[in-house]
């Protein structure tokens, strides 16, 4: 389990096709981490494989499964794409974000981006099948990060990122049309499941 609060970003560094093993290189502190960790990779919960550090770098590696692949951006990750990095959560860490699980629902298309003054707004495509499980101000993880959801719309919502969440998460390397992993708010399943 996670928070959505981002700490640090990834580097795709390898990947093994054969056997779906994606590499990451890092300056995130890895030092608490070990074979078996869980890892939040772009909102993707995943489980480190091997973890290496070289000086202050450090390398991890994850087996990623044909179903997440299937779900996930995961499946357009190359060398050189850029991944939010979140370790999980422990018992007294703070919460700052909401749960985040790590479990992708569906990947969604930007649609717009708006640069105000200090902030952007953020538009995302949503298939009418998933607006049952959003509501205005309430809380989604787009590509790992814990953010509210400003406007809901008939097959869209908006988002509004500040500029440290913008700055310090892969969001200012995405342009219109890119996609981006998406995890519901987990509440609101099982709310939709006893209706």
């Amino acid at each position: 389990m996670f928070t959505g609060i981002i700490k640090a970003k990834g580097l795709v560094v390898d990947i093994e096709k054969n056997n779906n093993i994606f590499s990451f290189e890092t300056d995130y502190d890895l030092d608490d981490c070990n074979i078996g960790t869980s890892i939040n990779c772009d909102g993707i919960c995943l489980t480190m494989v091997s973890l290496e550090k070289n000086k202050n770098k450090f390398i991890f590696k994850v087996n990623i499964g044909e179903e997440t692949i299937e779900r996930s951006t995961s499946k357009y990750w190359n060398v050189g794409s850029i991944i939010n990095l979140e370790k999980s959560l422990k018992v007294g860490d703070e919460i700052a974000g909401h749960f985040v699980y790590g479990h992708i629902d569906c990947i969604s298309k930007i649609l717009k981006i708006n640069n105000l003054k200090n902030s952007w707004n953020m538009f995302f495509e949503l298939a009418d099948i998933n607006n049952k499980l959003i509501v205005e101000k309430g809380s989604i993880a787009i590509n790992g990060i814990s953010l509210t959801i400003a406007n809901l719309y008939k097959d869209s919502f908006c988002v509004s990122i500040i500029p440290h969440t913008y700055n310090t998460t892969n969001l200012l390397k995405l342009d219109v049309d890119d996609v981006v992993n998406l995890e519901f708010d987990m509440l609101s399943r099982y709310v939709l499941k006893n209706k």
